[in-house]
């Protein structure tokens, strides 16, 4: 009777012991059964690609990205711009926020990019459509931003970008990452607060 008795002890301790394995096996094929969000929401993909994050950051703050380091610094609002045809004055209610950006490729290949890739946002807008800005083609002034361009591997380029906006005290710029392959990585917020250009 004992050997028998221990006999059954080893069977229900395999048992057991098939059953933990059993789950264990399917929580790894089971997305997120382990895995928790890091404190920017973020998860990571089976290729160790961060996805699904909101990184927030500060103005004159440096924001590594996955494909570029980005500090944005400084700010204006202005009352006027000089357009090509002329001086315009900004409509009531309204400004026109210079947003200077440092981007500096770290990614292991070239990255291309436009000025779309950077939106603005603030407290109470009621838009539906994301805030774009204005670069070169639009203003043909080389301080600008081109609307569409390739950052060199290892390049690092400082340049301006205009946006027509609602005067505000605080804004936000968002910057999403977008692979290749369709993949969508992480969200970055930044906050600006602008200080007024002289006139």
């Amino acid at each position: 009777m004992n050997g028998d008795y221990k006999i059954m002890i080893q069977l229900k301790h395999i048992k057991a012991a098939c059953i933990c394995l059993a789950l264990c096996c399917v929580c790894g094929m089971t997305t997120g059964c382990k895995q928790k969000p890091d404190e920017n929401g973020s998860l990571k993909a089976e290729d160790g690609r961060s996805y699904g994050g909101t990184i927030k950051g500060n103005q004159g703050e440096k924001v590594q990205t996955a494909f570029f380091d980005m500090t944005v610094d400084p700010v204006t609002k202005n009352n006027t711009f000089q357009f090509e045809d002329g001086l315009y004055q900004a409509d009531e209610g309204k400004t026109y926020l210079v947003v200077t950006l440092t981007i500096k490729n770290t990614y292991e290949k070239d990255i291309p990019m436009s000025i779309t890739d950077f939106v603005l946002d603030y407290d109470g807008n009621k838009s539906e459509d994301a805030i774009t800005g204005y670069g070169k083609a639009d203003l043909n002034q080389d301080d600008y931003m081109e609307n569409v361009f390739t950052l060199k591997k290892g390049e690092s380029v400082t340049k301006s970008i205009l946006f027509t906006v609602e005067d505000k005290d605080a804004y936000i710029l968002k910057y999403s990452e977008y692979y290749a392959d369709q993949f969508n990585g992480d969200s970055y917020e930044i906050k600006i607060t602008p200080q007024s250009a002289a006139e």
